[in-house]
């Protein structure tokens, strides 16, 4: 096959996996890292001249970029959004089992003279 049709393969299978709604988000992670490396492999192979399946090939390609970056960032503002969600559940256990620790004394007085 050429390096056009396999590129074309793995970001359809990339864009697939995306779509899927999985509830295991790590391994859909690990599945997306896995075919981006692959694609990445592929990249440098695609060279002109083109065939018209070829050049057909490739416009669809952009449509799926396209498609995959909006869904990779929607993965990752929800990834980012759990990090925050944990970091404010984090902070507020701390607050809960130590409720004293966060007190500021108000009203101190330093002697400059001694």
């Amino acid at each position: 096959m050429t390096p056009v049709r396999d590129c074309h393969i793995v970001t359809k299978r990339l864009l697939d996996l995306l779509e899927a709604v999985e509830q295991d988000r790590d391994s859909q992670i690990e599945q997306a890292e896995e075919l981006l490396d692959q694609r990445a492999l592929l990249l440098p192979e695609i060279s002109p001249p083109f065939t018209e399946v070829e050049l057909k090939l490739g416009r669809e390609i952009n449509l799926m970029n396209q498609e995959i970056e909006e869904r990779l960032a929607r993965l990752c503002n929800a990834v980012k959004d759990d990090l925050k969600e944990v970091g404010a559940k984090k902070q507020s256990m701390n607050k809960y089992s130590n409720p004293y620790e966060a007190l500021q004394t108000d009203g101190v007085f330093y002697d400059k003279r001694n």
